[in-house]
């Protein structure tokens, strides 16, 4: 059953790339050998909506970020030095909800600087 829901993803996945150019890009990790601070505003977007399907890929069960997105306050942001704090916890953790918390911040600094 697993091996089945993986070929199913994996096909989607594959088909989705194959007809945008820039997810074909993505796609051939692009994006996931990037730090979230070298990403550009696609690839914070893409990893946003598909960091579970990269980390599938890599044998880990991770959830999508929206189910984390109510969760998720940008308060503290400014005082986050740049989104670093939620970075690293990214790096040291390597778990859904704490590496969609940096993109989440990335996302919100892009914003606000008016780069996205």
């Amino acid at each position: 059953m697993k091996i089945a829901l993986f070929s199913v993803l994996f096909c989607v996945f594959w088909m989705s790339l194959t007809s945008n150019p820039v997810l074909q890009e993505r796609g051939t990790n692009g994006c996931i050998d990037k730090s979230h601070d070298e990403m550009d505003k696609e690839c914070l977007e893409y990893m946003w909506e598909n960091y579970h399907i990269e980390k599938l890929l890599e044998g880990l069960k991770w959830r999508e970020c929206s189910t984390f997105e109510s969760t998720f306050s940008t308060t503290k942001y400014p005082a986050s030095k740049k989104c670093y704090v939620y970075r690293e916890k990214c790096k040291a953790m390597n778990t859904d909800k704490s590496c969609c918390k940096s993109i989440h911040c990335h996302i919100w600094l892009c914003k606000k600087k008016g780069d996205c």
